[in-house]
C-alpha cells in the first residue's frame, strides 16, 4: 500500500503545501529541565502518549476536508 497522498494541490484552493490529520492525543510528557533551569534533553518527551484518529486529510491552508486516510492503507 502506498503512502502518496491520491492528490498533488488542493482542489479547493491549489495549495501545494501540503495536507494534516485531526489526532486526539493522551497521555503524560515528562519536560526535562536542568538544574540550572536550561531544558535538558527532551526527544523522548512524547514516547508515552497515544494517538488515535487522523481519518480524514484536511488542506494545510485553506483547512478543506481532501480525502479519507483509508485511501492510502493507512489503518485508523
Amino acid at each position: 500500500m502506498s503512502n502518496e497522498a491520491p492528490i498533488s494541490i488542493c482542489p479547493h484552493c491549489g495549495s501545494g503545501e501540503g495536507y494534516y490529520t485531526k489526532e486526539r492525543v493522551t497521555g503524560t510528557a515528562q519536560m526535562r529541565y536542568k538544574y540550572d533551569g536550561s531544558e535538558a534533553e527532551n526527544e523522548s518527551m512524547y514516547d508515552c502518549l497515544s494517538f488515535k484518529g487522523g481519518k480524514v486529510a484536511y488542506c494545510i491552508d485553506c483547512n478543506r476536508q481532501l480525502f479519507k486516510m483509508d485511501s492510502l492503507g493507512v489503518q485508523q
